[in-house]
């Protein structure tokens, strides 16, 4: 091991490196799989640290998220939901070897109870109830809408309790929704009264038309909530 170190950070290797770089717009890095390193090793710890029993999945894609807890050693239970139906279909699929992993019915989540109009992109992970912004489709073209989908949309606290008992439950609110964050959490003040955790993502420059929530409002949420941030990636 440590002869592969002084392998891998020699003048020549790095030097290599480099070149391969310049030549083919790739950085290659090898890093030591640790927490540090890893965004989904450090979630599934922040689970077991902060003894989780639920996860809320919500924007949950295809599973990328929950599956990624369960391979690095989670084995509570996860709620995802999804609203667009081919990531849906996929994420139902994902989620079959995993017992106690249960997808709710197909729906958005936000801050009222009805029907939406999703507008889905060519790469379903950038979908969303808001409009995408030309600047960023011309930079990333796999986030260009192609269709709109309807989906019935529900507060998380209009449903919850069907999904995680009242009571003795240490639950993580994932919330990963293209923009839509603060319709989320405005649907969901009394599951986030009961929440241990909360994982939410939001970018430093905003990708969706009429955002509501920027990195600042973030962290005065969590502030005024009484969450600690811990982590940023």
């Amino acid at each position: 091991m440590k002869l592969l170190t002084k392998i891998l950070q020699s003048k020549t290797v790095e030097r290599a490196r480099r070149q391969i770089g310049k030549s083919t717009g790739l950085h290659l890095r090898l890093k030591r799989f640790t927490p540090s390193a890893s965004e989904e090793m450090r979630n599934a710890m922040l689970c077991q640290h902060m003894g989780i029993t639920h996860v809320i999945d919500i924007g949950a894609n295809t599973g990328q998220f929950a599956e990624s807890l369960y391979d690095f050693g989670y084995t509570g239970q996860v709620v995802s939901f999804e609203p667009v139906g081919a990531a849906y279909e996929a994420l139902m699929k994902r989620s079959m070897p995993y017992p106690n992993w249960q997808v709710a019915e197909r729906c958005a989540i936000g801050n009222t109870d009805g029907e939406i109009e999703i507008n889905v992109s060519d790469d379903t992970v950038f979908s969303s109830v808001l409009e995408i912004k030309d600047s960023y489709v011309a930079h990333n073209q796999k986030s260009k809408v192609v269709r709109k989908e309807k989906a019935p949309i529900h507060r998380l606290d209009s449903i919850i309790n069907h999904h995680i008992p009242e009571r003795g439950a240490r639950i993580l609110l994932k919330i990963d929704t293209q923009g839509f964050e603060k319709e989320v959490i405005d649907g969901a003040t009394e599951t986030l009264r009961r929440a241990t955790g909360l994982k939410i993502e939001i970018p430093l420059y905003p990708i969706y038309e009429h955002s509501q929530f920027t990195f600042y409002d973030i962290l005065e949420f969590t502030k005024t909530n009484g969450f600690q941030p811990y982590s940023f990636h």
